[in-house]
Order: C-alpha cells, then structure tokens, then sequence
C-alpha cells in the first residue's frame, strides 16, 4: 500500500444568506479515483510551483487553495483574508494520503458566478450547512468526514462575523483520524477524544469522532 503523503489545500468559502451563513460544495466527477462522487469544498494538490512561489509549507498551502479554487469554481480569493482553520491527514490504510490545510474563506453575496471546470468539478451548491448535512442523513449527497465535522461546526455559527471569531479563537487541530469499530458501526476518532490514545471507543469522557452510519456519516463532539 502506498504510504506516501501529498500536500494538498481546501478552501472552505462562507457567505451570508437569507436564512443564516451558507458554504459552497463542488461535486467531484464520479470518474475520478480519489473521492469520485462526493461533494467537496474546493482544493487539490500543492503543486512544485507554489512551493517554489512560497516563503513555507503554509504560505505554499494557501497559494495552492486559491489556485484550485479558481481552476474548479472560477472565484478567486484572496490569499491574505483566508483563515486556517484545521489540517487533517488521511490516515494510513486509506490507501492513498493526503495532509490537507483547511482555510476560511468569507465572499460577499455579489460575488461572481460559480464556473465550476466539467473535469473534475461537474456541479455546484450553495447552501447552509445543516441543509448539507441533512441531504447526506438522507443518502442524497455523498460527503467524507472532513466535510462532515467542518458543515457540523459552521451550522452552530449563525453568520460569517461568528464562524471567523469561532476559528480565530480555536486553536488550529492537525488531525489524524484513528480508525476502529464501535458496536459494530465503524467509528473514526480524533485527537480529545477520550479513546482517541487507546483507540478504545468504549472509554468514558470527551468525544470527538464520527460514526458511520446507513453510509453516512454523523459526527460526535461532546466535552465530557
């Protein structure tokens, strides 16, 4: 199995709507190899270049999230306003791996259209993050854990004022999810969970993990 990591950034951009803050999710053509099918923010690979355009590993990550995002969506962002928010790697027997720099990206409700390239981005959505979630309770809309956790903590922020205080207050977690089984279901936990150490999902305390369930998955986050 290929154990080899790749860097990658994603740009999670937030709005205000009608009815409460709003993301946008790109579909990923359902051809392609690495999380065909799913609804993602927009990102992709850091490439030789933006290393090369870049003062470090972080400063390479945000020019790689903007990149992307214009390449897929055709919006572009700007660098200095994008907020990290959390780094999540892929975890070993996941076949191929990412560690992936996540960024807050806010945009004004007159911002350009949503162009997404019919490569490897063939639809889009904007919505709250709740509707999101709800349509992938229902089986509607293919999302993985990142996704999940990231809507999860943007519907509690009713606005994009909350959700950039909620992040800039937020220590940033590098999150490295530990695979188990919980009572049968598969259980993917993460660091300030209680059994995150023993990868015991039984142990009493703190949760921080999702569950996967009918094919979706449903995150947990409790401070005791």
């Amino acid at each position: 199995m290929n154990s080899e990591i790749s860097a990658a950034a994603t740009a999670v951009i937030i709005r205000d709507g009608e009815k409460g803050i709003e993301t946008l999710l790109l579909r990923r053509h359902r051809q392609l190899k690495v999380g065909g099918g799913h609804w993602v923010f927009p990102g992709g690979r850091v490439d030789p270049e933006d290393y090369q355009a870049a003062d470090d590993d972080e400063h390479a990550a945000r020019i790689a999230g903007v990149r992307e995002t214009q390449e897929e969506s055709g919006l572009v962002l700007d660098i200095e306003s994008l907020l990290f928010l959390s780094h999540w790697t892929t975890p070993p027997n996941m076949g191929r791996r990412f560690a992936t720099w996540f960024y807050l990206a806010a945009v004004n409700n007159d911002v350009a259209e949503v162009l997404v390239d019919g490569e490897e981005m063939d639809d889009f959505c904007w919505a709250r993050p709740v509707e999101f979630l709800e349509q992938h309770r229902q089986g509607e809309l293919a999302l993985l854990p990142p996704t999940v956790v990231t809507l999860d903590e943007l519907h509690r922020c009713g606005d994009v004022a909350t959700a950039q205080q909620f992040y800039r207050e937020r220590p940033v977690p590098f999150i490295a999810p530990l695979i188990t089984k919980h009572k049968d279901t598969v259980c993917m936990l993460y660091a300030g969970d209680a059994g995150y150490e023993k990868s015991d999902p039984d142990t009493r305390g703190a949760k921080n993990r999702c569950y996967l369930e009918s094919g979706a998955w449903r995150y947990e986050f409790t401070l005791a």
